[in-house]
């Protein structure tokens, strides 16, 4: 339907890599809130970087309008641009400057306080360089002296978007290379893959590291997840715990983890602590040292810390006593414990994205101009709502549940730059929608949740409602419930608008253009005949309009704003629909002996994803093709991802957010387990497809055991 939108699921091992140093510092988060501020997300960017001075991004910088006048991508190279934290631009750095011969091939790939690195590709050929450009200050400004690049090292490598930049630090590099873990010694100009028990080792995300001589890092290897400890000066490796989805902190020097999983079934939730400088793991206190210093005793069986985060010498844990978060001090040095009280520790994961939401308020259902806003359930009767800037760096908690009373669940439907939008469930009194009207502060949008106020009560429940399921603006709220049916609530006269032509079967909100709501039904009676359809609602009147009578239930569609169409794919061929001539033509044949899952538009181009073959192809929308043209690489791409991970890939849903396919899909994955045979499981990831460069840039923190989930639905 709709806006699309963004919900962010994640498990408890995506709070690692967002917990690293002291929580709740006043003076952090002020800083942390006016740099923020200052770096808003109007700056439309492929990747960001902040220094102490200066923000840098990536663009691409056109060198050509394809080749012979034929439709072919441009040819670009990539541009630096180096801006103030008010988002003015300072320079644009192309790649030609660098003194560089292939500029095509030239990536920026991190911008430190010190030095810009890049990687430097050569046509075809496998070799890889990386160079060193220093940033130099002068008082308030900051200089990238070209002038002094310095190749560092080159190596081979069969695909150059497999090695990717980890952390640095003054005397080594850290690099993913193809899957490999893999440190360049600065001194000694050595570049050296590294094996764990001879075998290699890739990382997934940095714990913790002081950023000088040691690092603690989530790993794999092969198909098993780990957390190891990496000494630059040593060269040793050490496994600290098998268990990814333990509670990790950082601190002094020293990594503190627990709910371990037990030997038998449950967790275990006596705090470790991993020393980094000598390398070894011990217990700081113990789960029954844990109870016992509690005033109220916790259940059985439940879990008992919920987070734990470190302070000057002290290791806080927010412990579950019956629903209520108590927290503990734990002196460092002598394990002693503390109860403090009741209170939480609100650490979070930030999602830093690639490049900034644009358009956010028209394109998002969860986002506004200002920020995102993501819903996840605390326990099972609380939601909380976490506030992001567009650029994934959190700003707050909202709790949603405990301002009015506590048999009320507030669900997030909608955002704009206005107000938010809430399906409540009242067990006493019924379920209604709510408006939360939004105030800016500290260049944010801040809900007003105690000025909540009630639109209107829904005539039929909504059976689990998600984000995208309603559609809002000043005049009109459109949404579909849980039965399959759409309701039009007209705000301004009170009263919910009499649709008719509404066929007697289920409806679904299957795309929005302009005006226009797209709709998708299942078989209705015509004449004693179960028909399909395709069927349009213009907001504002009172009349649904059948659009081809043709459909059936797993026909793909989309809506194309630029050209105020609906595109679908029937057995034969792909249609479109004029919506303002209310006219259909076959856009082009479909021969293939597979049917059409998914659909998404990128430049001017339709993609076309199959749902047997997993094959892609595309074809221009701006008439200067008669058929449609396989994209041999990106379909390849994906089948060698399937292939290298042992994974079955079901594509859900495609869209294209910033320029990138977006895939949400499912993931089989296949696990030996000894004579018990294949066990197949069921995994949800979501991956941005770049298909000028044909790779997968997958967003997730972990392989199969921990995931990130982006999950776009088309307007």
């Amino acid at each position: 339907m709709r806006k699309k939108f963004i919900a962010i699921f994640m498990t408890l091992c995506l709070l690692l890599t967002g917990c690293q140093g002291n929580v709740n510092k006043t003076e952090q988060k002020e800083k942390k809130q006016e740099t923020t501020e200052n770096t808003k997300a109007e700056i439309e960017c492929e990747y960001t970087w902040a220094t102490s001075h200066c923000t840098y991004r990536t663009e691409e910088m056109e060198l050509s309008d394809g080749a012979d006048g034929e439709d072919e991508e441009d040819i670009c190279q990539e541009c630096l641009v180096q801006s103030d934290y008010e988002g003015k631009v300072i320079q644009k750095i192309p790649a030609e400057s660098l003194g560089l011969t292939d500029t095509q091939g030239i990536h920026f790939m991190n911008v430190s306080e010190n030095e810009v690195l890049i990687f430097s590709t050569y046509d075809s050929s496998d070799l890889v360089k990386v160079y060193s450009v220093p940033v130099i200050r002068k008082g308030d400004r900051e200089e990238i002296a070209i002038e002094k690049i310095q190749q560092l090292f080159l190596e081979f490598a069969d695909f150059w978007m497999d090695c990717k930049y980890i952390t640095d630090t003054k005397e080594y590099i850290l690099f993913n290379w193809e899957g490999e873990m893999a440190e360049y010694d600065r001194k000694k100009n050595k570049f050296t893959r590294i094996k764990y028990k001879n075998k290699p080792l890739e990382v997934g995300s940095i714990l913790y590291e002081n950023n000088q001589d040691y690092v603690v890092l989530y790993g794999f290897l092969g198909d098993e997840t780990a957390v190891y400890y990496y000494n630059f000066v040593t060269k040793k490796m050490q496994e600290i715990t098998k268990d990814e989805r333990s509670i990790y902190q950082g601190g002094d020097d020293k990594l503190f983890y627990t709910a371990v999983k037990g030997e038998k079934s449950g967790l275990c939730y006596d705090v470790y602590q991993f020393d980094c400088k000598s390398g070894e793991k011990s217990v700081l206190v113990t789960e029954e040292q844990i109870r016992n210093a509690l005033s109220e005793k916790p259940e059985e069986g439940m879990d008992l810390i919920r987070e734990i985060g470190y302070e000057d010498g002290t290791l806080k844990l927010a412990i579950n006593v019956k629903g209520k978060c108590v927290l503990l001090a734990c002196d460092t040095k002598t394990g002693k414990l503390v109860q403090e009280g009741e209170g939480k520790l609100q650490k979070t994961q930030e999602y830093l994205q690639e490049k900034p939401l644009t358009n956010a308020d028209k394109n998002y259902t969860n986002a506004n101009d200002y920020n995102v806003f993501v819903q996840r359930l605390e326990n099972d009767m609380n939601y909380v709502l976490d506030e992001y800037t567009l650029d994934g760096t959190f700003v707050r908690h909202i709790f949603t549940n405990n301002f009015h009373c506590t048999n009320q669940t507030w669900k997030l439907l909608y955002a704009n730059n206005q107000e938010l939008i809430f399906y409540v469930e009242d067990y006493d009194l019924g379920n209604y929608l709510y408006t939360v009207p939004l105030m800016l502060a500290d260049g944010s949008s801040f809900p007003q949740m105690k000025k909540a106020k009630k639109i209107c009560k829904c005539n039929k429940e909504l059976e689990e409602p998600r984000q995208g399921d309603v559609y809002a603006d000043s005049d009109y709220i459109v949404y579909q419930d849980g039965m399959y049916q759409i309701h039009v609530y007209d705000r301004k006269k009170k009263t919910f608008v009499k649709i008719k032509g509404i066929p007697e079967t289920n409806m679904y909100l299957s795309g929005l253009v302009g005006k226009y709501f797209i709709l998708s039904s299942k078989p209705y009676k015509e004449k004693g005949k179960e028909k399909y359809a395709f069927s349009y609602y213009k907001i504002g009147s009172d009349q649904i309009h059948i659009m081809d009578p043709a459909c059936y239930t797993s026909a793909a569609a989309i809506g194309d704003k630029k050209r105020k169409q609906v595109i679908y794919a029937l057995r034969k061929g792909i249609w479109t629909y004029d919506l303002k001539q209310d006219k259909k033509k076959r856009l082009v044949k479909w021969n293939k002996k597979d049917y059409v899952s998914e659909m998404c538009i990128r430049k001017d181009r339709l993609f076309v994803f199959t749902g047997e073959k997993d094959e892609v192809y595309s074809y221009s929308l701006t008439g200067k093709e008669k058929q449609l043209h396989y994209e041999k690489e990106l379909t390849e791409t994906l089948k060698k991802f399937e292939q290298q991970n042992d994974l079955e890939l079901v594509i859900d849903s495609v869209d294209v957010v910033n320029n990138k396919i977006c895939i949400h899909s499912i993931f089989y994955h296949h696990l030996a387990l000894g004579a018990v045979g294949d066990v197949g499981c069921t995994m949800h990831t979501f991956g941005c497809l770049d298909v000028d460069l044909s790779v997968a840039i997958w967003a997730f923190s972990g392989k199969w055991s921990c995931f990130l989930l982006f999950l776009l639905m088309t307007k």
